[in-house]
């Protein structure tokens, strides 16, 4: 019994420790569930050795009962203590989990404000030390003090970049804008103090440079490269050094340079020297006589350049690299190149001479503009020097020196062509009367070429004195092949005759090109040769359209500039392809010959075309003048109705005399040698051909024509024929000149493919010497010309000069239409039928017989029938 209950009290003690334990450890729900199992197993370990115990010892297991009552009691509070611990824990809200969750998440928050708190606090003292550094920066860039400003931001930028409290912030961005800002004020103060340093005026009659220290006390030595060095060195902290170099350098270009070399005449340059300021100037004259020579521009550039080296740069080294010249402050790269490209633009491209004399000239001038663009790379460039003096860089002046015939060739083409815009735009009208036809010779082609330069009005090569000889014996084989080439005796403008002397020079100018170096030369001379031609016919006549409609002198006189130009152009076209296709006299590209003979063509042609179209404009326009003065308006037709009284005679008679008035001024307009004489009869006969139609439309209009009606229109009708008759008549000694001209243009071409060209110059002289019927009048109007055939009495001299009245009626298809007209006013119908029988009247239709018998004989049965035998005739 005693062993029992001690073995129970011993468990029990066991059990008490063991729960003991289990509870001061952390208390979950597995390991009350498991308390719970071990509590129930050794209950029934208990019950069992109780009741084998009762058997035992029945006190023993009465103690034994009591105790384990007791235990009962305890195990029920504990089980009842898990299930609460059971439905705490099983609250989301409200459980343990829950509130533990929460404590720690607020002592994770507590701990981050801490660490926030921290950085904040770090970075208001890292802003505290950027604000002082800020507060002294921005006093040294007031004051002025430039490179311990650009220091300061340097160190400033360094703080805010290390301070990574602040990386992604606002604050780091305002900072940021901040060193940026005060940066570029201290680039701006720099910049001008440097203006302040060094400054540049161009005036009327003076260019000057200054060079000013910033502060210097009198007792101190004049040092303004210490300063500039300063300057740079600030700039250089702030890694703009270059900006320095720039500015000064596009100052210097853009206030300086460009500003001197834009002045007609440069002087001398002096030097002066004051207390604080040193001092360049240059002499100007704006209004001097002449340009500036290469030698003198470059001198006094390079005195410049030396006055601001000398000043700014004196004693002054890189401290990266010694051998670095210390240009690189002051000049920035390119500076070099834009100065030589204004030195070329002001001595070289502007200053192209045309003429050849001058040229030859002209280079010996070249040697010096090349020395000086050396001597510019190697004082502004900042590399170490080498064999050249400088970088490997393009060089203007030696670029151009290769191209010194290109350019001449522009500028001479470009002179051509604004002398012939000039020409063209001349309201002049000067003339230049040929004394005798021109022949096309060697002679003649060398005298316009060699003389194209000579007059006022814009030749561009007085000073070419010779043609070469392959442009000679081209022009001699042409002659040879194509036969005597002529241009007749007339009237031609001043402006026609330099145009094609200007033509000449320019083929003159592409034949002396070399053919292995400068084919392209040749070729631009060439093309602008036809190009003046093209340029001037567009201009004048669209200028002076006006002038050449009212004057009719004009007209014929464009007329005859047109057939000059054409049988030029013609020929210069043949000449052109001679040059290129014959070996022995090339001196143009073969290639010309297949391109510009059909260009020569076109020019040729629409010189010949506006040339016709013109003269018949102006033959339109005064036959229908002339056919209105010839009727005279109402009054006419009432004079021309009622001839016989008095005054329908007076007034017939002042329309004769403004006929004949009018007839009179017109014929002096074009009388030889304004015109060829071919010209002037063609021309006059239509013009009377309009005062015959009219008077014979009005003759015919009349109805009823009574016999002394018939008396006076008879007289009017031989009066207008005789009187414009007269107007026919020339000197022999004009005609005599022109008897020969036809026959001996007649030659066929021996050069064959080109023979078509030259067809262009002898339809200029076509149109000269016969003018076709389609170009000069209208058959609708009745003044059409004749039938093409030469004058009479002009292509053989030796035979008496035909009357007035031959010549009229050779030229002028109306004349004896008017003589018949006038004879059928006076003769009876049976001379009318004996004249139509005879072949007499074959110049009246039947219709228009018909209606001068029933006009002029009364009605009767003879009147009948002698008009039925006119019809039937």
């Amino acid at each position: 019994m005693d062993v029992l209950v001690s073995r129970i009290l011993e468990s029990d003690s066991h059990s008490s420790q063991s729960t003991d334990g289990l509870l001061e450890s952390e208390l979950t729900l597995d390991v009350a569930q498991k308390l719970s199992t071990e509590l129930n197993t050794r209950l029934r370990q208990c019950k069992t050795e109780l009741k084998q115990s009762l058997v035992d010892n029945h006190d023993t297991y009465t103690a034994a009962a009591d105790e384990v009552e007791r235990a009962q009691e305890s195990i029920t509070q504990l089980l009842h203590g898990v299930d609460e611990l059971q439905a705490m824990f099983g609250d989301e809200e409200t459980g343990i989990r829950a509130r533990v969750i929460e404590a720690m998440e607020k002592e994770a928050q507590a701990r981050k404000q801490i660490q926030d708190n921290g950085v904040v606090l770090e970075g208001l003292r890292v802003l505290e030390s950027i604000n002082a550094e800020l507060h002294a920066m921005d006093a040294l860039v007031r004051d002025a003090r430039h490179g311990e400003a650009a220091r300061a931001i340097r160190a400033v930028e360094a703080t805010v970049v290390g301070a990574h409290a602040l990386d992604g912030t606002r604050i780091r961005a305002v900072l940021d804008d901040r060193i940026h800002l005060a940066a570029i004020n201290v680039k701006d103060n720099v910049l001008r103090d440097l203006r302040r340093l060094v400054s540049f005026e161009v005036a009327d009659s003076v260019a000057t440079i200054r060079v000013t220290p910033l502060t210097r006390e009198h007792a101190q030595p004049f040092n303004a490269s210490s300063e500039l060095a300063e300057l740079y060195s600030a700039l250089s902290t702030l890694d703009a050094g270059g900006d320095l170099a720039k500015a000064f350098s596009d100052r210097f270009v853009r206030d300086f340079v460009s500003p001197l070399l834009s002045v007609a005449v440069l002087a001398d340059s002096t030097m002066q020297s004051t207390n604080d300021t040193r001092i360049f100037e240059v002499s100007l004259h704006r209004e001097a006589a002449g340009p500036t020579s290469a030698s003198t521009v470059c001198n006094i550039l390079s005195e410049a350049l030396g006055f601001v080296n000398e000043y700014l740069l004196r004693n002054v080294s890189s401290e990266e690299d010694p051998l670095l010249k210390p240009s690189y402050m002051l000049w920035a790269d390119g500076c070099a190149s834009r100065l030589a490209t204004l030195v070329v633009e002001r001595c070289v491209l502007s200053c192209i001479p045309t003429t050849r004399r001058a040229l030859a000239e002209f280079k010996d001038q070249i040697d010096v503009l090349v020395a000086f663009e050396d001597r510019l790379f190697g004082e502004l460039c900042a590399e170490p020097t080498s064999e050249n003096d400088g970088p490997s860089a393009d060089r203007p002046v030696r670029s151009r020196v290769g191209q010194i015939e290109d350019l001449f060739a522009r500028r001479r083409c470009d002179e051509s062509l604004n002398s012939v815009r000039k020409l063209a735009e001349s309201s002049s009208f000067s003339v230049a009367t040929m004394d005798g036809h021109e022949r096309w010779t060697a002679d003649l082609v060398k005298q316009m070429a060699i003389s194209s330069g000579d007059g006022e009005s814009g030749g561009t090569d007085a000073g070419c004195q010779t043609a070469p000889s392959s442009l000679v014996e081209g022009a001699s084989k042409l002659v040879a092949g194509r036969g005597l080439l002529l241009f007749p005796k007339c009237t031609v403008s001043a402006a026609i005759r330099r145009l094609v002397m200007t033509a000449y020079g320019l083929v003159n100018e592409g034949a002396r090109s070399s053919l292995d170096t400068a084919p392209h030369v040749a070729r631009m001379f060439v093309d602008t040769a036809r190009c003046v031609f093209d340029v001037y016919r567009a201009l004048f006549f669209a200028l002076h359209r006006a002038h050449l409609t009212k004057i009719p002198a004009l007209g014929w006189q464009f007329f005859n500039d047109c057939m000059y130009a054409a049988h030029h152009a013609g020929i210069i076209g043949d000449l052109v392809a001679l040059l290129s296709e014959t070996p022995e006299t090339r001196r143009l590209p073969s290639s010309f010959a297949a391109t510009t003979s059909s260009e020569w063509t076109a020019t040729a042609r629409l010189y010949v075309s506006i040339g016709k179209t013109h003269a018949a404009s102006i033959v339109r326009q005064e036959t229908e003048e002339l056919r209105r003065l010839s009727t005279g308006g109402s009054k006419g037709a009432d004079a021309f109705a009622s001839a016989s009284k008095d005054a329908s005679k007076a007034q017939l008679a002042k329309i004769a005399n403004q006929a004949r008035l009018s007839l009179t001024q017109l014929a002096r307009a074009i009388r030889p040698p304004a015109v060829t004489p071919h010209v002037f009869y063609r021309t006059l006969g239509c013009y009377a051909d309009a005062v015959f139609g009219a008077t014979i439309d009005a003759i015919a209009s009349i109805v009823d024509i009574g016999a002394d009606d018939s008396q006076v229109l008879s007289d009017h009708c031989r009066l207008t024929l005789h009187s414009l008759a007269q107007l026919f008549l020339l000197d022999a000694s004009v005609l005599e000149s022109y008897a020969d001209i036809a026959p001996s243009m007649q030659q066929p071409s021996t050069l064959g493919g080109n023979s078509g060209l030259l067809g262009n110059a002898d339809a200029a002289f076509e149109e000269l010497l016969n003018p076709g019927d389609d170009d000069i009048g209208d058959d609708n109007e009745g003044v059409a010309g004749g039938d093409g055939s030469p004058a009479s009495g002009i292509n053989s001299p030796r035979r008496s000069l035909p009357s007035a009245m031959k010549l009229a009626n050779e030229h002028c298809r109306l004349a004896n239409k008017l003589a018949q007209l006038a004879d059928i006013l006076v003769i009876s119908r049976a001379d009318i039928l004996a004249r139509r029988r005879a072949g007499l009247l074959e110049d009246f239709t039947v219709d228009e017989l018909v209606e001068l018998v029933r006009a002029l004989f009364t009605g009767t049965m003879e009147r009948e029938r002698d008009i039925m035998e006119l019809e039937s005739l």
